[in-house]
């Protein structure tokens, strides 16, 4: 059983809520992005507010972050304020589909649900968190696209299959891919996780890493390490 919280270096995640625990891509997700240091954030989905806190870790910005379930709703609410950058943060109890700002945000991020018509758990807050019925990938882009600003960035993580999926989707809403990073667990093992970087407009360095978490002994990887050094406890 998962534990009811997860410590970072900086900050600590209470997870006994949330149907999403703290995950070793979702950290690897909110270490590969990198936040501005001007204009504003927003966390589509914030869950525990995992990815909020590491972006807040490295920058001064206003992070906006939006939860429609209830429980992680209220948990991302206690990590925040448990954190040591309180009042960088604002979190809204709302859908995408009904959030309207009053401001373009430079970036977006999310861990979306990507389960589709799958058969579902016992746990509400779980099947929230990994079905898409609440959040399809045609809404994730449409709304992403309506929220950011012009030269904005929208980042997210899907599974292998289903980023071929939002990459058309995304395609389709007039978004670009930029940065995009690979995860495997193992140096020779199969992709798990695709994390990439979508823009509206064209732009000339492109970054591609294939990344794996763990070497041949089980230890973590270094260019894992380097990654997270600076967020993980014993790292």
């Amino acid at each position: 059983m998962p534990n009811n919280y997860f410590q970072f270096k900086q900050f600590r995640i209470e997870q006994d809520k949330c149907g999403m625990k703290v995950t070793t891509d979702g950290c690897y997700f909110g270490a590969s992005f990198i936040p501005y240091d001007s204009g504003r954030i927003l966390d589509i989905g914030t869950g525990t507010g995992l990815l909020s806190l590491m972006a807040a870790q490295r920058t001064i910005i206003p992070i906006d972050a939006i939860e429609i379930n209830t429980d992680a709703f209220e948990q991302a609410q206690t990590n925040f304020s448990i954190s040591p950058w309180t009042n960088q943060f604002s979190i809204y109890h709302i859908s995408l589909q009904e959030f309207q700002p009053y401001h373009p945000y430079d970036q977006i991020i999310c861990n979306p649900p990507f389960f589709v018509k799958s058969q579902a758990g016992q746990s509400k807050n779980k099947n929230q968190a990994l079905h898409a019925d609440t959040l399809s990938m045609e809404d994730l882009a449409f709304h992403s696209s309506r929220l950011m600003s012009e030269k904005g960035e929208l980042w997210v993580m899907y599974p292998e299959a289903e980023m071929q999926q939002f990459l058309e989707v995304a395609k389709n809403t007039g978004f670009i891919p930029h940065s995009r990073f690979i995860l495997r667990n193992k140096k020779d093992g199969p992709v798990f996780r695709e994390i990439i970087e979508f823009c509206k407009v064209q732009r000339n360095l492109k970054l591609s890493s294939d990344v794996y978490i763990k070497k041949s002994d089980g230890s973590y990887s270094e260019s894992f390490i380097k990654t997270l050094k600076d967020f993980y406890l014993h790292l």
